[in-house]
């Protein structure tokens, strides 16, 4: 059914809680799996007090980033499955929907944080927009919050 799942994570265990559906899917169906971490671009402003301290640490968490997405990548490889890490720099939702028409995705598998009301002002939803500009079959995993 599915031949190319891929699972944007963010660095955080509300990101992973996908992986057991995606690893099930992906078991089941034959699929490869990709999985993206997106770096979004600094903000024009940010670099104006400190360029060198802030470009250092900007690369600092790139690194961090590679690091994560490629350990996940090696643990599902030793787990048998056809893996593909990518880290991309771009806005976040842009990114996931082009990384996805880029590599043949048949399938966006993401958890969402599931914030609401002001907390959903200030972070807005990935999840959401992603469902609403999507072309490509979603599934969303409502993650739980560790203190629910």
């Amino acid at each position: 059914m599915y031949k190319k799942i891929l699972a944007p994570l963010d660095g955080t265990k509300h990101s992973e809680a996908i992986l057991p559906q995606v690893k099930s899917l992906a078991r089941q169906c034959g699929a490869a799996i990709v999985l993206l971490e997106v770096l979004e671009p600094l903000p024009p402003h940010a670099t104006v007090a400190a360029p060198e301290l802030i470009h250092e640490g900007a690369a600092q968490r790139a690194s961090q980033v590679r690091q994560y997405v490629h350990g996940i990548e090696e643990q599902l490889r030793k787990e048998g499955f056809d893996v593909q890490a990518i880290v991309a720099h771009g806005a976040v939702v842009e990114t996931i929907l082009s990384v996805a028409q880029e590599t043949g995705a048949d399938l966006i598998a993401m958890a969402s944080h599931g914030y609401t009301g002001i907390k959903r002002l200030l972070y807005g939803s990935v999840a959401g927009e992603v469902l609403h500009r999507a072309r490509t079959p979603l599934l969303v995993l409502h993650a739980e919050d560790d203190n629910d």
